[in-house]
């Protein structure tokens, strides 16, 4: 049991990453505090408003670039790209000291890509994103759908740092990696340093312990018992499995020699599930991405802590799964449905914003709808 969890977590060779990241969380020294007395490493940015939450233009900065743009009759849709574009800029600004420190091993900052639907927006928002923000520690947001993978690929094979999710199961993690190394594979014959190009993968762990609870509510037996809080581990196992496994391949090593990096693996936990689930997510090189009111209670509870918790405990992991089959659960088919949807939640995401910029540009009578 460790009463310092965050600390451990560190000394287990885990990045912090914090969720949710939008520009009043730089104005009010949230990010920094995390970063610099939390020991953050990481961040995921949040384009649009959620739940009444006032996103993006909640920040000084965001009120500003609305009225800078709305002022020379830039349509919704535009200002909500600049927006985003100058929030992912400064997350990413605060982060460059440790993208440096570190020589790029940490420090990265995702900030989602909108009109995910299809390849060919796909790619030129992330490469307006890339070039707009001009900063090497940023990863653009994909999907990790057909369309998000082979735009992955595409990004990676020009240089432009990338961050799929969220994934929810192996099988869809390994159509991930061949689409990771392809973009590598495809950057270095046309001459690029592979050195400078960061990546990351999104395993949502809590959402994916939230997908099976109502598959499970019906079964009350002693099999079932406490199996909903164990899937989302199952799944990390399996994905940390193939992950060890490709950076033991040749294909792999000759990246290596060309000066590649692996991905970094990231965990995403729900705020009231970080003290549960922190200490079963432990693999040296990984990360775990909390809500800064989740880091908060992690750094204040109790967590039991045993090493790594997913290298080498495939047999454990298979079985839970194999268990799920047993109980009559489709679970293969409810982890497509999750892929299929994760898009259209991006793509939703990205309207949120519009519309809010849309709401804010109207009150301020400089756009009527």
């Amino acid at each position: 049991m460790t009463t310092d969890p965050l600390r451990q977590l560190r000394a287990e060779g885990l990045s912090l990453w914090l969720d949710g990241v939008d520009g009043r969380l730089i104005e009010n020294g949230t990010l920094d505090h995390a970063v610099d007395a939390l020991g953050v490493t990481g961040v995921t940015c949040a384009p649009a408003g959620d739940g009444g939450d006032p996103g993006v233009l909640g920040s000084r900065q965001g009120r500003t670039a609305v009225g800078e743009s709305a002022a020379y009759g830039a349509a919704p849709a535009e200002v909500a790209r600049t927006v985003a574009a100058r929030g992912a800029r400064a997350v990413c600004a605060a982060l460059l000291p440790v993208w440096s420190a570190s020589r790029g091993a940490e420090g990265m900052a995702c900030a989602p890509v909108g009109h995910t639907l299809d390849a060919r927006s796909a790619l030129a928002e992330a490469r307006w994103l890339h070039w707009t923000v001009d900063r090497p520690n940023l990863l653009a947001g994909l999907p990790a759908d057909p369309v998000g993978m082979a735009t992955m690929s595409d990004c990676l094979a020009e240089g432009i740092g990338v961050a799929v999710g969220p994934v929810y199961g192996a099988e869809q993690y390994h159509q991930v990696l061949d689409a990771w190394l392809q973009g590598l594979e495809r950057a270095h014959a046309a001459g690029l340093s592979l050195a400078g190009i960061p990546a990351a993968v999104h395993i949502p762990v809590s959402a994916i312990e939230e997908a099976a609870r109502p598959l499970l509510a019906a079964h009350t037996g002693p099999a079932a018992q406490g199996l909903d809080h164990r899937i989302g581990i199952a799944v990390a196992r399996l994905v940390f499995s193939a992950y060890e496994h490709v950076l033991d391949t040749p294909r792999w090593h000759d990246l290596v020699r060309a000066g590649a990096r692996p991905h970094r693996l990231v965990w995403s936990v729900d705020t009231d599930q970080a003290a549960r689930l922190a200490g079963g997510l432990i693999a040296e090189g990984t990360a775990q991405s909390l809500t800064a009111e989740g880091l908060r209670l992690l750094s204040g509870s109790v967590v039991p802590m045993e090493g790594d918790t997913l290298s080498g405990r495939t047999a454990a992991a298979h079985a839970d799964l194999d268990l799920l089959s047993d109980l009559g659960v489709e679970w293969p088919r409810r982890v497509k449905e999750l892929g299929q949807d994760a898009p259209r939640h991006q793509n939703d995401a990205w309207h949120a914003l519009v519309d809010e910029v849309a709401q804010a540009m109207e009150q301020a009578g400089r756009h009527p709808r």
